[in-house]
């Protein structure tokens, strides 16, 4: 469980304190516009950065209590960006800082479509491509590999991961991140610009604005049209989808 414990920063960019919990078996989805402190809130979620009053707790623990390597094989990060200084290949940069065996690499790298980019290296991939590598990192990180029909637990934190992805592989990889929540009793937690998936994938939303959450609930809830055109400075319209109750966000004509 993470736990946050009237967290806020005082220094620019200053986000105004907040109390909330992540639960097991959730996927949260953190969306705003520029500036808003998406990318900030994220960086005290993994531990990070130490916010400046308030705590940030995993488990009951601070984040800033727990042993290094102890944190590392409960908590991941994606970051938005991908600095890499050697060529590795993709098998062994999935690998990399995790305790996964060659058949737990093998999974993780089937679940994002990875397997035939296995051998190449990590400089020569797209955007899109380098994205699902550091996803499947993450989950060799926390364990995923290695127990496959039990429960992983862990906590998952993502900025901005389906940025560089087509539109099919946005559906599978937000198919696949509710999907570890669900069955795999994961914490997971995305920023995201598109508010559509959101919508469809998440089961609460966070919605901020100049540091500040001003909404939190389901989608349906917090994705109305009045508050996104306010937030956002667009003339949205958004209605039920005809399948079930996710909201449908549409620039208005």
């Amino acid at each position: 469980m993470l736990t946050l414990y009237n967290v806020g920063v005082t220094a620019p960019p200053a986000f105004v304190p907040i109390s909330d919990r992540l639960p097991p078996g959730e996927l949260l989805a953190i969306v705003g516009p520029n500036g808003a402190g998406k990318s900030t809130l994220l960086t005290l979620l993994s531990g990070y950065r130490r916010p400046d009053r308030g705590s940030v707790c995993l488990d009951g623990m601070p984040l800033h209590g727990w042993n290094a390597r102890q944190l590392a094989r409960r908590r991941a990060l994606v970051a938005q960006k991908l600095t890499l200084g050697f060529d590795w290949p993709v098998r062994d940069l999935v690998a990399l800082g995790s305790t996964a065996s060659p058949d737990d690499v093998e999974a993780v790298l089937s679940m994002l479509d990875l397997q035939p980019l296995a051998a190449r290296g990590v400089q020569h991939l797209s955007g899109g491509e380098s994205q699902r590598v550091m996803v499947a990192r993450a989950l060799c990180q926390l364990g995923l590999g290695r127990s496959m029909s039990m429960p992983s637990g862990g906590v998952l934190l993502l900025d901005e991961p389906t940025s560089a992805l087509d539109i099919g592989q946005q559906q599978r990889l937000m198919r696949l991140l509710r999907g570890l929540a669900e069955m795999h009793g994961m914490t997971v937690c995305c920023v995201l610009h598109d508010l559509n998936l959101a919508a469809r994938y998440a089961h609460r939303v966070w919605l901020l604005e100049r540091g500040e959450r001003i909404a939190a609930g389901t989608p349906e809830a917090v994705l109305t049209p009045g508050c996104l055109a306010r937030v956002f400075g667009a003339e949205l319209d958004a209605s039920a989808s005809r399948t079930d109750q996710a909201p449908l966000v549409l620039l208005a004509p």
